[in-house]
């Protein structure tokens, strides 16, 4: 099969879809590869890394899904993109649930979409799970830098000292990114409440962190909560799906003037209602007084870290598709992966999100 890497195209995504280890996997498989110049070079990869192995560089996007069967991407693709993929295969982050205009874009241009988010194992995202380790911990990490004075934050630090208290962080959702954020608050000496809707996990977490606050999630909790928080982690996944709000309008004059309010569920949608997209060139903004922190593709920050890990997860899944081609219905695990195929819309989740039709 030819695959094709094209360059990144959202604001300061520096990760590449396919690293040398992954490309040097397909190749050996029997596929052809081409990369857009210069395409992994910000995750540290030169071309010359690539043609070494046998890959080919070319110099654009348009080049590289003109002669690609399947193309392969970190993030969604824009509308230009989908029109030049057309109904060939693509494999990358969707979250359609987030945009109904990308969702009718493929189905208009009945590409194949295959989604990593929404392929579940075992009750895990095995291709979400490291970028969602990443994203836990870079919120966390970057909320702390916005409390700063210095960036237009309450002058708080994180930790307190000896005559100082800590800073009050609440984290909504015990899934990867909450559990990975909660770890770092709880390292950092924050004073950290994680919330959920699920006791036994909350159980869970307590018995291997004693130091760490838990509740059952509520309106009334948050709400009862929200006057004495510095940090609002928002973690909130159901995969594939827009997740609920969380937090209204409303309930921001509860905060803290200049706390920080971090929807890492953005790439869904966001699970806070004044939330929207934002980019790491011009990561946050104001509402009411309070700092969101809504950047879609937090874990680009760290691209070596990242465009690695991440490979590691889709592999296995790349390599089955590319072997098995338009005979990807005979996986299971592909089928997960498949949000729209031939015009037709196959993602239930995104379907309810929607209001589109479903077709299983």
């Amino acid at each position: 099969m030819k695959i094709g890497i094209p360059k990144e195209i959202v604001s300061q995504e520096f990760r590449v879809a396919v690293n040398p280890d992954t490309a040097k996997k397909l190749i050996q498989a029997g596929h052809e590869l081409f990369l857009q110049n210069n395409a992994g070079l910000d995750s540290g990869y030169t071309n010359e890394m690539y043609t070494e192995l046998g890959v080919s560089i070319l110099n654009t996007p348009a080049e590289v899904f003109a002669i690609a069967d399947l193309i392969i991407k970190v993030k969604e693709p824009s509308l230009e993109e989908v029109e030049m993929i057309g109904n060939k295969m693509l494999f990358t982050y969707l979250h359609l649930s987030s945009s109904k205009v990308l969702t009718e874009k493929l189905l208009e241009c009945k590409t194949s979409s295959f989604a990593y988010e929404t392929v579940i194992i075992n009750k895990e995202t095995p291709m979400l799970k490291p970028m969602s380790e990443i994203a836990g911990r870079l919120s966390l990490l970057d909320s702390i830098e916005l409390l700063k004075k210095s960036k237009g934050g309450k002058g708080k630090l994180i930790a307190g000292t000896s005559l100082a208290d800590p800073a009050n962080v609440l984290i909504i959702g015990a899934g990867i990114v909450g559990i990975n954020a909660m770890q770092m608050s709880l390292g950092l000496g924050a004073n950290t409440t994680i919330i959920d809707l699920n006791q036994e996990l909350l159980n869970s977490i307590k018995q291997r962190y004693p130091a760490v606050n838990i509740a059952l999630s509520s309106k009334e909790y948050i709400s009862n909560l929200l006057p004495t928080i510095d940090i609002v982690i928002g973690a909130v996944l159901t995969p594939g799906a827009k997740p609920p709000v969380v937090i209204s309008r409303e309930m921001l004059k509860l905060m803290p003037e200049k706390s920080i309010l971090s929807d890492v569920s953005i790439d869904q949608g966001g699970c806070f209602e004044t939330s929207h997209a934002t980019t790491h060139a011009e990561p946050t903004y104001e509402v009411d007084g309070i700092i969101h922190y809504c950047v879609k593709n937090i874990p680009s920050a760290v691209p070596f870290t990242a465009t690695n890990a991440l490979n590691i997860a889709t592999s296995p899944f790349i390599l089955k598709l590319a072997a098995l081609g338009s005979d990807f219905e005979t996986d299971s695990h592909l089928m997960m992966a498949l949000n729209t195929h031939q015009g037709k819309l196959t993602n239930k989740e995104v379907a309810e999100a929607h209001d589109l039709p479903f077709n299983q």
